[in-house]
């Protein structure tokens, strides 16, 4: 074949080395899929929800199909003890409302994490709301392994696993952070059929911090697992906290830092590969 009709590249980027062959004739289409890697602040919501539309557009600025925010992205872990529970329901239809606006103004798939409540009982839960690129809610994952003192003691936990189709990334198993520690649920997504597995999460380091949970995962399902993980301070630190894209049971990639950033990944649906990671900017 003639140099100009195919390119071989080598890129190495925080957190691992990606190789990708690109042959015009036979390239496989991806997509981009963005983790903000955020510092959401406890309590202070409308500082927040600035933070998540600068880091939104950012991402789809950089051509992500797919934008995925840490677990409590909107409140902040540990907003209970500062600002209580009253404002999730009233607010929840302007919340998802702007939310929707900006999955629109972007044309992206967007996972918000949020305190969520119930319609038809008020009952609260800790959320991710997957809203298309139309605006509209697609479906949502209730947090099930949600702790029952503590910082998450306002949130019902969730009662089944969640397995959604996303345009562009095939069917994605949902989990909020602590839902991955639970084996038998990975096994009952992986059993839904799915091509991507994908967590929010706000887990720290230390010594209940992650411990081979999602390189356990990807081993056993045989699905790569990518978690969009925080930073900042919180009522825990953060500030080392890793996302991370764990592949065939090692981590292929993963970024830290105090500040915020966005991780950008490519994933081709067809082959259920992730390369080419890279970090970026959130502001």
């Amino acid at each position: 074949m003639r140099p100009r009709h195919r390119r071989n590249l080598l890129q190495v980027f925080a957190g691992g080395v990606a190789f990708a062959t690109v042959t015009p004739a036979t390239a496989t289409p991806t997509s981009t899929i963005a983790l903000l890697h955020l510092a959401p602040r406890p309590g202070e919501i409308a500082a927040n929800r600035t933070a998540l539309e600068q880091a939104v557009r950012r991402a789809a600025a950089s051509g992500a199909r797919l934008i995925v925010t840490p677990e409590l992205a909107v409140s902040g872990y540990g907003f209970r003890d500062l600002v209580g529970t009253d404002w999730i329901a009233p607010g929840q239809a302007e919340l998802f409302a702007w939310a929707g606006a900006l999955a629109r103004e972007t044309r992206a798939s967007l996972v918000l994490g949020t305190p969520e409540a119930a319609p038809e009982n008020g009952a609260l839960f800790n959320s991710m709301i997957l809203f298309a690129p139309d605006g509209a809610v697609v479906g949502r994952h209730r947090k099930i392994n949600a702790l029952r003192v503590g910082s998450e003691s306002w949130s019902t936990p969730g009662d089944r696993p969640t397995v959604l189709t996303v345009d562009g990334i095939g069917r994605v198993g949902f989990f909020v952070c602590a839902d991955m520690y639970s084996t038998h649920l990975v096994d009952e997504t992986a059993a839904h059929g799915v091509d991507l597995h994908m967590s929010a999460a706000a887990w720290a380091p230390g010594l209940h911090g992650p411990d081979g949970e999602w390189e356990r995962a990807s081993a056993t399902t045989g699905r790569p697992v990518l978690v969009c993980n925080r930073t900042g301070r919180d009522v825990l630190d953060f500030e080392a906290a890793r996302s991370v894209a764990a592949v065939d049971g090692t981590i292929a990639f993963s970024h830290a830092s105090p500040e915020p950033r966005i991780a950008l990944v490519d994933w081709t649906a067809a082959t259920r590969r992730l390369t080419t990671w890279r970090v970026t900017g959130a502001a």
